[in-house]
């Protein structure tokens, strides 16, 4: 379905029902969602901030919000779900990659609300962003995540990522996914040992 948004722009909407009976839109982010992002950010319990940004101190600046919100479906991708159930709008989940300047693997962030997550949202935010960037060429996908965070590494390992320990940091590390096994090199795979997909 295609529609236009707030933002002048028409954009394909997906529309999903969660495990639970939930529906929420999914459609690609514009420069108008960052009050949206912003909410989403604010509202994380400190353990998720702490899984979506390493060491969960980051704030929703201005700035990051218009690093988030800029997508320009070339160098950084971005899809955000928002829940319409309620008097207003809310996002409840953000998914997005940022191309790196070789042009041949991406790192990728997903970041799911406390309230909607164990619904799968998570796992559909993260394959909507695989299938664009398989679509798009890009070899390799990979998130650099804390030892720390247990949560994502079965979520990481269903959804087919290899993790690594970053041989830099022991306290960090690596899950790639091969978006184009026949075609990526070995070494590509290896260069990305070096924040951050969220579980659910």
């Amino acid at each position: 379905m295609s529609t236009q948004d707030k933002c002048g722009m028409h954009l394909d909407l997906e529309r999903v029902t969660l495990k639970d009976g939930r529906s929420v839109t999914i459609r690609p982010v514009c420069r108008k969602d960052g009050e949206l992002e912003k909410s989403l950010i604010e509202g994380l319990s400190p353990e998720s901030r702490r899984d979506r940004f390493i060491g969960g101190s980051c704030k929703a600046s201005e700035k990051l919000i218009e690093l988030l919100t800029d997508n320009d479906h070339e160098q950084h991708e971005a899809f955000i779900a928002v829940d319409e159930s309620g008097d207003k709008p809310r996002a409840v989940a953000v998914a997005n990659y940022a191309l790196d300047d070789d042009g041949r693997a991406c790192e990728c962030a997903v970041v799911v609300s406390d309230d909607w997550q164990h619904e799968g949202l998570g796992r559909i935010m993260l394959q909507q962003l695989i299938d664009v960037a398989r679509a798009r060429g890009i070899e390799i996908m990979y998130s650099i995540e804390s030892a720390d965070n247990i949560k994502v590494k079965k979520f990481a390992h269903a959804m087919g990522f290899v993790c690594k320990a970053d041989p830099r940091d022991y306290t960090l590390l690596t899950y790639t996914l091969d978006l184009q096994p026949e075609e990526a090199p070995i070494g590509l795979i290896q260069q990305h040992q070096r924040p951050a997909m969220q579980s659910q």
